[in-house]
């Protein structure tokens, strides 16, 4: 961001709200030209022009959708996760903060109206935002509103949708985000997802692992019973370890070239890392253009198909 500290108060705030509508502006731009070059981006309309009373129409394009392949229930734990943290991923107030804190959980939202679709609404709503980062044409104080739409379409497919608006107070003109919030934000909630789809896994090895210790100690009151039903458990124990050690070959994969770690799935999304060539990295997520990975060194974040290969 640019250093406007040794300007006069009236001018500092002149030539800020200029340097953030023109940088929104170019945001905007950029988002929509790289979401239309990604196969199997989610659609969206061309921003018309915004209301000024406040309410939502049909003017105001969607923000981000995706389909995850994920139950319903983890993704309303990870969503609500998300929408408690006091955070608003993806803008800012001033160009010395990464984020925007105390954000609030509601359970709606002036600007959306009741939910009345299928699925579940969540909601996060940030008041006395002071000319938000990635809101295009801000410049006012206003409120922040994200919206969050769940909705269970498979066993383990679940439809995700997020949108951010920003409405200012006085004038009550309506500003969509850029999709930079919405991508953020589905890059919290995707963590999330990661890490409580690996706590049920890690749950479901321990109990199968514990009915497999009780069955072998129930065997043990006929001694010659107990060593031929001991001998099938330590073959099942080892047909199990060895399907484990094939799975987890299948679930990983191989870096062709160096190529740049995403914080969500799409071309234009914030690079966390360089990951080096033949590096090899772990599928956690799995989506028609990308996968969602986890590295060596513990990162997470997405790389395309094209960009690895399987293990040899």
């Amino acid at each position: 961001m640019w250093d406007l500290s040794g300007e006069d108060p009236v001018r500092r705030r002149a030539l800020g709200g200029c340097i953030r509508r023109t940088y929104a502006l170019f945001c905007c731009g950029f988002a929509f030209f790289a979401l239309a070059g990604v196969p199997g981006a989610p659609a969206k309309a061309f921003p018309a022009a915004p209301s000024r009373s406040g309410q939502k129409t049909a003017d105001v394009p969607e923000g981000f959708a995706i389909d995850l392949k994920a139950s319903e229930a983890d993704v309303l734990k990870a969503v609500e996760i998300v929408t408690q943290d006091t955070i608003l991923h993806g803008t800012q107030v001033y160009s010395r903060e990464d984020e925007l804190t105390e954000a609030e959980a509601a359970t709606g939202s002036a600007y959306y109206g009741p939910w009345t679709g299928p699925g579940h609404a969540f909601y996060k709503v940030r008041t006395k935002a002071l000319s938000p980062l990635h809101f295009k044409n801000s410049t006012d104080i206003g409120t922040i509103s994200v919206r969050y739409i769940v909705l269970g379409v498979a066993p383990n497919r679940t439809h995700l949708q997020i949108d951010a608006i920003f409405v200012e107070d006085g004038s009550k003109r309506v500003h969509p985000s850029d999709t930079t919030v919405e991508t953020s934000e589905f890059a919290e909630i995707q963590s999330h997802i990661v890490r409580i789809q690996r706590e049920e896994r890690q749950t479901a090895d321990l109990v199968q692992r514990r009915e497999l210790q009780l069955a072998a100690q129930s065997n043990v009151k006929e001694r010659d019973a107990e060593a031929a039903k001991l001998k099938d458990a330590e073959n099942s124990v080892q047909s199990l370890e060895l399907r484990l050690h094939e799975l987890q070959h299948q679930a990983e994969l191989r870096v062709k070239t160096q190529a740049n770690l995403k914080s969500a799935p799409f071309q234009h999304a914030a690079t966390l890392q360089s990951v080096p060539a033949n590096s090899d990295v772990l599928i956690e997520i799995i989506t028609p253009y990308w996968y969602g990975v986890e590295t060596v060194d513990g990162h997470r974040g997405w790389l395309r198909h094209d960009q690895v290969e399987p293990l040899p």
